[in-house]
């Protein structure tokens, strides 16, 4: 897979809460934050750690140790893990949305959308560090909406 599509142990140690919901934020590279903010909010990004908040009912996005958050009225994108309303993006790289992966399953009995995200991963042509607002790949939101959508499918 790409480089975008593996984990960063050096930053998975880092933890931090958001000071709206209190829920541990994961932390996020700056050049996520500076493509996918509005351009009037990049001048307001920090030399410090920021971090996603992955809490669904939380308007933070973005959040410092200290300071100001970013909240998604702040990002040129939709959130999917904060939407609620159709369609809601999952894979940012290859425009794949919610419904179109449960659809997906209804009509192939299995997910091949996961296969086709996770092919085209392994040939570097994502961009999830700047295109995906959790800085990282979506592999592991497809495969809870399969677990959530068809359990006896999870294992794909």
């Amino acid at each position: 897979m790409s480089a975008c599509c593996e984990t960063t142990k050096d930053r998975e140690n880092q933890v931090s809460r958001c000071k709206e919901c209190g829920n541990t934020g994961k932390p996020v590279k700056r050049i996520t934050l500076t493509h996918l903010l509005r351009e009037e909010k990049v001048p307001y990004i920090r030399d410090v750690s920021y971090f996603f908040c992955p809490t669904p009912d939380c308007d933070v996005v973005y959040f410092p140790d200290a300071g100001e958050a970013f909240y998604t009225a702040d990002l040129k994108v939709r959130v999917g893990i904060k939407e609620t309303e159709p369609p809601i993006p999952v894979c940012y790289c290859y425009g794949y949305t919610r419904d179109m992966i449960q659809d997906d399953l209804i009509q192939n009995g299995r997910s091949t959308i996961r296969e086709i995200i996770a092919r085209k991963t392994k040939t570097g042509s994502c961009q999830c560090e700047i295109r995906n607002p959790q800085g990282s790949c979506c592999l592991g939101e497809v495969a809870g909406i399969i677990k959530d959508s068809y359990p006896s499918l999870s294992g794909q």
